[in-house]
């Protein structure tokens, strides 16, 4: 899997996951998974594994770190 590749996925996951409008969230790709911050807690159940790789969930970040991408 190339960097762009899980560059692409962290994406589809964001739009997925409805974080695209730079306030609520941001998902990052690294080399293990994804990592998920958002702001609050998130409703309903976290996904667990996208496109077969581990999702790690970071829920109550603060306003600035989920907007700082």
């Amino acid at each position: 899997m190339t960097d762009s590749y899980m560059q692409e996925q962290a994406e589809a996951l964001a739009q997925h996951l409805r974080l695209t409008d730079g306030k609520s969230g941001y998902v990052e790709a690294t080399a293990d998974g994804f990592r998920v911050f958002v702001r609050r807690k998130w409703p309903g159940k976290p996904l667990a594994a996208w496109d077969g790789l581990p999702v790690e969930w970071h829920e109550n970040v603060g306003s600035n770190k989920a907007a700082n991408r």
